[in-house]
């Protein structure tokens, strides 16, 4: 088996959400945990997920805002990858990041050349809004996206979303769109999930989707 790291955010994390008073506020079975046994291709040995993480703070200069994005100690994601037997790194990230056309692209290609350069495969895993009731409807991939008015109308993590899957597709990076793979059902239930994480059930759903798609089963 490869080696692999996790990197992402609350849903990645399998944050349940604020106010659910449940002890050390994650989900009973962690995306990892789905992630690890739902394939044998890789070994999710390393996760630094954490809630409120984001490509901002991943690459931030100041190692203070580079521990909010779950790098121990706040190492660069460079430093990091230097010093790591995972051969492979996913992604989680967008969610908490602002739908700028410009930066979050950008911020993404940062990644990519990050992982390039030390030699990890790396992938993205689509964003994951749970309030959505259907796919997003996918705009044109290519130059045309950047001036189609999509971005004017919509806004959110629907925008951030498609920045996503528009940058990846562009430059053909690994990527997993859990939107039109997951049927969105028992998004999330007040009980294991609140209006910005999914329930256990779903987030059970994402994750084997997101290992079998990775795992080429």
């Amino acid at each position: 088996m490869i080696e692999a790291m996790l990197i992402g955010d609350s849903v990645l994390y399998g944050a349940q959400g604020e106010g659910l008073n449940r002890p050390g506020g994650r989900l009973a079975i962690t995306p990892r945990q789905t992630l690890n046994t739902a394939q044998a291709v890789y070994d999710f040995c390393y996760d630094h997920s954490m809630p409120g993480a984001s490509f901002t703070l991943l690459l931030s200069d100041d190692p203070a805002q580079r521990m909010l994005a779950g790098l121990p100690g706040g190492i660069a994601l460079a430093d990091l990858l230097a010093n790591t037997d995972a051969g492979a790194v996913l992604f989680n990230l967008g969610g908490n990041d602002p739908a700028d056309p410009v930066v979050l692209p950008a911020n993404i290609r940062r990644v990519a050349s990050i992982c390039t350069l030390a030699s990890k495969a790396f992938g993205f895993v689509g964003v994951v809004d749970v309030n959505t009731t259907s796919s997003y409807a996918y705009e044109p991939v290519g130059t045309s996206f950047w001036d189609s008015g999509y971005l004017a109308r919509v806004s959110g993590v629907a925008a951030v979303a498609e920045l996503l899957r528009q940058t990846c597709a562009y430059q053909k990076y690994p990527y997993v769109d859990i939107r039109n793979g997951v049927p969105i059902t028992d998004r999330w239930d007040g009980i294991t999930g609140d209006v910005a994480h999914p329930s256990q059930a779903y987030s059970i759903q994402i994750f084997t989707y997101v290992a079998r798609t990775i795992a080429g089963i």
